[in-house]
């Protein structure tokens, strides 16, 4: 269940772990160490990460019991968001082709209308973006890491500017919830397909 809080996460765009770390139980046991960032890990996507001085910043990792093209496939097909995270509609690519640096793709969270620009890619491995939001400036990773059974998904993201830090707390707690929450859906809805081919 979605809270009214997520508006927060799904205007902003990044991640990375620093104070405050969210992050799911993961199954099975065996991956679940490796599925849980420790405080000061800060992932990334050919080279870059998120901001480490921002003031808020999150993480959220979930074991993923589907093959890396399943999970990728759902992550990067923008147009499709809104099947699987219905808060963010519309969501639709700009620029055609795939995913790549310099693609720009729209979304609406909670009614907002955001543009996001692709900083990096590396397919099946990790995505960055970036989008200045209601004076937030975000940057947010996806990681996926391939594993005995599936995959690890792993999203980190952080604010910085006014906005950010008028709230610190209040923003940590909604960014941390929203990204448990993406990765949880991710989780579910390619374990899902899975099970279905």
């Amino acid at each position: 269940m979605l809270i009214t809080t997520r508006r927060r996460l799904f205007m902003g765009i990044g991640a990375a772990a620093l104070g405050a770390t969210a992050t799911l139980a993961v199954q099975p046991a065996a991956v679940a160490d490796e599925a849980r960032p420790s405080a000061r890990t800060f992932q990334e996507c050919r080279g870059l990460t998120v901001d480490k001085h921002a003031p808020v910043i999150s993480t959220a990792s979930v074991f993923v019991k589907a093959s890396p093209k399943t999970v990728w496939r759902l992550h990067t097909n923008i147009d499709n968001w809104s099947s699987w995270i219905p808060e963010i509609t519309p969501a639709q690519k700009k620029t055609p082709g795939p995913l790549r640096p310099g693609s720009v793709f729209e979304w609406s969270p909670q009614g907002m209308h955001v543009t996001s620009t692709v900083k990096k890619v590396r397919t099946e491995r990790c995505t960055a973006w970036a989008a200045p939001v209601n004076g937030i400036a975000g940057v947010h990773l996806f990681t996926f890491k391939p594993v005995k059974g599936g995959v690890i998904a792993t999203t980190q993201e952080s604010w910085s500017g006014a906005p950010a830090e008028a709230d610190i707390p209040g923003n940590q707690a909604s960014l941390d919830t929203g990204l448990r929450d993406w990765v949880n859906r991710l989780k579910e809805t390619a374990e899902t397909q899975h099970a279905c081919h």
